[in-house]
C-alpha cells in the first residue's frame, strides 16, 4: 500500500541492496525511450532490460547473495546511448549509429532487412535477450553506488 509506504518513518528506511554483481542473461523488457537533455545538448536512446537469471557458464554470481537479494525482477536496470548534439564534426554521430547498431544486431541479434533503419530495428527488440555483467559503480561525489549494465555479448 503507497500511503503505508509514506507513513514510514524516514528512521525506518535503509538503503535497498545492489544485485549482486555477476554475468546474467538480461531481456529488454520494454521499448526504448529517446530524449534530449532539457539545456539541448544531448540526445540519448535509453534500452530498458531486466535480469532474468544468472548466466551459468560464467559461475560468477553469488548464490547467496543472490538468496539475500531477492528475485531480480526487482532489479530493472537500463542501458544509455548518448550523442552530444553540440560536437563538431560527424565522427560522434557516427560511433553513436555504430554503437546502437552493434548492440541492436551484434549482441540483441534483431532481424531485419538489409535497408532496415535504426529506429525500426529499435522498435522490434523488445523481448530480446543477451548476456551482460551487473557491475557496481561507486561515485564518490554522491557516496552512491549504482548497478551498471556491462560488457554486453550475444546469447549463445
Amino acid at each position: 500500500n503507497v500511503m503505508d509506504a509514506l507513513n514510514t518513518k524516514v528512521s525506518d528506511i535503509e538503503k535497498p541492496k545492489l544485485m549482486p554483481v555477476g554475468t546474467y542473461v538480461w531481456a529488454i523488457n520494454k521499448p526504448h525511450k529517446e530524449s534530449t537533455s532539457k539545456d539541448g545538448k544531448w540526445f540519448s536512446i535509453e534500452v530498458p532490460c531486466i535480469p532474468k537469471m544468472p548466466y551459468d557458464a560464467a559461475e560468477d554470481v553469488d548464490a547467496d547473495e543472490l538468496a539475500d537479494f531477492g528475485p531480480l525482477k526487482s532489479a530493472p536496470n537500463s542501458i544509455r546511448f548518448m550523442l552530444d548534439l553540440q560536437a563538431e564534426g560527424t565522427v560522434d554521430q557516427e560511433k553513436f549509429m555504430y554503437n546502437v547498431k552493434r548492440f541492436l544486431v551484434d549482441t540483441l541479434r534483431v532481424e531485419g532487412e538489409e535497408d532496415s533503419t535504426l529506429k525500426e530495428l529499435l522498435g522490434k527488440m523488445v523481448g530480446a535477450e543477451f548476456i551482460a555483467q551487473a557491475a557496481h559503480r561507486h561515485v564518490p561525489e554522491r557516496n552512491e553506488t549504482y548497478c551498471d549494465v556491462k560488457n554486453w555479448a550475444p546469447m549463445e
